[in-house]
């Protein structure tokens, strides 16, 4: 099209010079032939520009938008826009000469979209592995304690304990040993991860029993051997849909943190509440209440008990709220809500 607009008007040019010749004395003076090789020059240095600014600009233009793209800046520049009204609802317009390329531009802010929304999930995916890796390690020192709160009473010289007894804490180590692999386990599977979310294995189940059978495996606790757990419910069965890992991680880490974090003597209860729309599980404490800032700090640290059951927690696409009991900071009451 260039080509032939430069060849239409050197002969518009060629015509008109020749015309004027007549009537202007000094272009009489000048042969046919240089002012056709005038006119010729004159309309390639015009075509080279137009070409260089109809092509080389939005060349020129794409190598920069790359570069950006190979350092990280996944976002268009959008200097190929002509700046649109306030209240225009319509697409964007392009701005010439990239109007010329619109369909290469168009791919390349597809291009740039998928990337910045590949960084994104890259991103947010370490996130993740990352408060997994965490969590993981963080549980692991629970049947720890287990395995060596048992095996010191079992070395303790000042005892002498029956051989049932003896069985029980072999048991009790076995299992929790058990747990440990498992938790191993899981952490090897980090790396095999496809999803952003924390594996989930729901199953139908008791939330009951399950709730039930948690308590009294931290009341075992030999970190909880001075703290008095109980647990109250008006339902003797009720089947939902939960992760049994997941939901027994953050409860236990919960009750932990009650033990370790008040003292002897401290009384916690775990209620379980079964509502409308929702399971409600209520666990409250007489001990020391928690710090504000001492609070805050734990619910954001992924590395933190609190913030690992949190997120387990949300997981299930529940909710957990913590307060004081009393004004005066004493106690604390945790409120766990699931989806049922």
């Amino acid at each position: 099209m260039l080509v032939a607009a430069s060849v239409f008007c050197f002969i518009l040019f060629a015509i008109g010079l020749f015309y004027l010749r007549e009537e202007i004395a000094p272009l009489q003076l000048i042969s046919t032939r240089t002012l056709l090789f005038s006119i010729g020059f004159i309309q390639i240095i015009l075509f080279i520009t137009v070409c260089a600014w109809c092509v080389g600009k939005p060349l020129i233009y794409l190598i920069r938008w790359i570069n950006r793209l190979s350092k990280g800046n996944y976002h268009s520049p959008e200097d190929h826009y002509r700046t649109p009204s306030k209240n225009s609802l319509q697409e964007k317009d392009y701005r010439y000469p990239y109007a010329l390329f619109k369909e290469l531009f168009e791919g390349m802010t597809r291009l740039s979209e998928q990337l910045y929304n590949s960084e994104t999930e890259r991103l947010n995916m370490e996130v993740k592995k990352q408060e997994w890796i965490s969590s993981i390690s963080h549980d692991l020192k629970t049947p720890l304690s287990y395995i060596e709160g048992y095996a010191h009473l079992l070395t303790a010289a000042e005892y002498h304990w029956t051989d049932e007894e003896k069985r029980n804490f072999s048991r009790q180590i076995s299992d929790k040993t058990t747990e440990m692999k498992r938790l191993i386990q899981d952490l090897n599977h980090t790396s095999c991860w496809s999803v952003e979310q924390f594996p989930m294995n729901r199953k139908r189940e008791d939330v009951v029993n399950f709730l039930r059978d948690t308590v009294i495996d931290i009341a075992n606790h030999p970190l909880a051997e001075h703290t008095q757990f109980s647990f109250t419910t008006l339902e003797s069965v009720y089947m939902m849909d939960f992760d049994r890992t997941l939901l027994g991680r953050a409860i236990q880490n919960v009750l932990v943190n009650t033990a370790i974090h008040n003292p002897p003597r401290t009384q916690v209860i775990c209620d379980l509440v079964i509502q409308e729309n929702s399971v409600l599980i209520v666990i409250e404490d007489n001990g020391v209440g928690i710090d504000e800032a001492v609070l805050k700090q734990g619910m954001n640290h992924s590395g933190k008990g609190i913030a690992i059951a949190r997120a387990f927690i949300e997981a299930h696409s529940g909710h957990m709220n913590i307060v004081k009991v009393d004004g005066d900071g004493s106690g604390t009451r945790i409120e766990i809500t699931l989806p049922n």
